[in-house]
């Protein structure tokens, strides 16, 4: 096995590879991303014939007593590039790397003609392409940067793959590796910061070894199980030491507990087998902070919900009233059914509009119970098989688990193509989501302010009929009966009961209006959501009723919003959505007609 790096010519852009920090910040641990990113690529790559669970296994392998041959000899060559690289090696041992490995099973492994460079299938993807994916429809990885965590986690900057191809009927194994370095020179000669472990064509194309003895050497030393099943093994050398295998068993269960407790995932990391039998006895021992007994029943109980009828189907225009998207009948239904206790499940149609003007019809399953009393709130985002945690940030109900289910194709390919590289989040201004949809920063705001707006809807107080209850203030006095006593002397005067502090306040301005923070918002009241409506006023009828797009519309360039201490978001042509942060926020929207009064409703 060579070690193969390309030379770069003396002209065009000296480029470094600076997106490793998004696989390592304050919001996404290292060890959380090399969790998220081979799993969501083990579900992206089930195989068409598996029919039940994508297995996978996470072991750390320390370094042997005596060293190895093999490993020395091996990452010998590499070492002018290291040094050219600026790679501090002080205190490695070149024979005994500490080692990750990761492989699933029951996937397809890196499909596609490995001996063709422009091949659009997952092996040229994987190996040659940096910062592109032909990923699409419901699968994951959009970035072709995902990879960059294997060499992140690598103090070497080096992780290698054993695959073997479902569509091969040889089942041949191919190993390639990979060292992402720095743009570095040697003996004057520039070379590129992409290098590979594998064999050169004449040609100078890099391929993957496929002698027998080798890979056999290859799995021995890195304790690789796999023979020839389809998939893909990953393994990082040199693995950096604050990865242990108690981390990477947290982050398997904050992770991936969707779909292991809903039977579409396995993970055994060193001897901890990770299923939806044993989950809850691993959380209790690994994660008990993370999820508990409660979230662990609600996700069965969507589960299990799925496989039925939804307890209501929202009308299409929930999109721009939520509020009318109900019959009374249904509402009081779930109502009731939510203040029991007791799972509401409500399907949500979604249309959505490609690039193409071609319309796909798709939807969200949305689902909320109410928490027992003192229950930490949770909401799930979840795509496909994969959560998006820092979506719950958009959720602001207490004392409720929710969650927003993506599984039908049309919405988790836009929603893929809003996800950022770490798959944590969804971004509205994403390059492929401008790309391939129309509306798509509308349609994502809706989309994932829809489980808000569901508990709104739903978490209203539930009337109840009690006959007797004002009996006491309204009687009549019974004729026959014995007078009662007299009342001693004159009542004292009732002092005036203070107006209670507004949390805010609405003021007009010229071609427009401000919502400001008022005296009663105190910081213990944040953060908040509020919504505004504004209409023209109308000499008959209610002006919000009459209100027509024609007049403006806050989703389109016509008025202008500035916000201060606050995140606003259209939800309809004359509705505004604002998630207060601060006690002072600020909210102005202007370009109204000046010759026209604005009426403004804020709740």
């Amino acid at each position: 096995m060579d070690v193969i790096f390309q030379e770069r010519g003396i002209g065009g852009v000296e480029q470094e590879i600076t997106q490793r920090d998004q696989f390592n910040t304050d919001e996404v641990a290292l060890v959380s991303a090399l969790v998220r990113e081979p799993h969501q690529n083990s579900l992206d790559a089930r195989s068409s014939t598996n029919t039940g669970v994508v297995r996978t296994r996470l072991h750390i392998v320390e370094p042997p007593q005596l060293g190895s041959t093999f490993f020395a000899n091996l990452f010998a060559k590499l070492l002018p590039h290291l040094y050219a690289s600026d790679i501090d090696i002080a205190g490695i041992d070149l024979g005994k790397p500490r080692l990750l490995v990761i492989e699933d099973f029951g996937t397809t492994g890196l499909l596609g003609n490995y001996e063709d460079p422009e091949d659009e299938r997952p092996f040229s993807d994987f190996w040659r392409r940096f910062g592109r994916s032909h990923k699409g429809g419901a699968k994951g990885g959009r970035w072709g940067l995902g990879k960059l965590v294997y060499s992140t986690a690598s103090r070497l900057g080096v992780f290698f793959g054993l695959t073997i191809r479902e569509d091969d009927p040889d089942r041949t194994p191919l190993l390639m590796g990979q060292a992402v370095l720095l743009s570095h020179k040697i003996d004057g000669k520039r070379y590129m910061p992409h290098g590979f472990f594998g064999v050169g064509r004449d040609d100078g194309l890099e391929l993957p070894v496929t002698d027998a003895a080798v890979i056999e050497k290859f799995r021995a030393a890195c304790e690789v199980n796999r023979t020839n099943e389809p998939g893909l093994s990953i393994v990082v050398p040199f693995l950096l030491e604050e990865i242990t295998t108690e981390l990477l068993v947290v982050e398997v269960l904050k992770n991936y507990f969707f779909p292991i407790l809903t039977g579409q995932l396995e993970v055994k990391v060193a001897g901890t087998l990770i299923s939806a039998a044993t989950f809850d006895e691993v959380a209790a021992q690994y994660a008990t902070g993370y999820v508990n007994d409660q979230i662990i029943s609600f996700i069965r109980k969507v589960n299990g919900a799925m496989e039925q009828p939804p307890d209501v189907v929202l009308k299409p225009t929930w999109t721009r009233d939520f509020n009318g998207a109900v019959s009374d009948e249904e509402l009081d239904n779930i109502r009731k059914a939510f203040a029991a206790g007791e799972l509401v499940h409500a399907k949500a149609p979604l249309a959505l509009i490609g690039k193409d003007g071609a319309r796909v019809n798709s939807h969200l399953d949305l689902f909320l119970m109410h928490a027992p009393e003192g229950t930490k709130a949770e909401a799930l985002y979840v795509r496909g098989g994969i959560t998006v945690p820092d979506e719950r940030r958009y959720f602001h109900a207490r004392q409720t688990f929710a969650a927003l289910i993506a599984t039908d194709a049309g919405v988790t390919s836009f929603l893929g193509d809003a996800e950022t590289p770490s798959h944590t989040q969804w971004n509205g201004a994403a390059t492929k989501l401008k790309k391939n949809w129309q509306s798509g920063a509308s349609r994502l705001s809706e989309i994932r302010h829809s489980l808000d707006r569901l508990h709104q809807l739903v978490a209203q107080a539930v009337e109840l009929r009690e006959p007797d209850a004002l009996k006491d203030f309204f009687s009549i006095k019974d004729a026959g009966g014995e007078p009662g006593p007299k009342p001693p002397g004159p009542k004292p005067p009732v002092p005036p009961i203070p107006g209670k502090p507004k949390k805010f306040s609405i003021t007009p301005r010229e071609g427009g209006f401000a919502v400001k923070g008022g005296p009663g918002l105190t910081p213990s009241a944040l953060p908040f959501k509020m919504t505004v409506r504004a209409a023209y006023d109308v000499f008959r009828g209610n002006p919000f009723k009459r209100f027509n797009d024609y007049d403006f519309s806050f989703k389109r360039s016509d008025l202008q919003i500035t916000a201060d201490g606050a995140t606003v978001s259209p939800i309809g042509d004359n509705k505004l959505e604002i998630d207060v942060s601060a006690c002072n926020f600020s909210v102005v929207v202007s370009g109204f007609d000046e010759n026209r009064d604005v009426v403004v409703d804020a709740r």
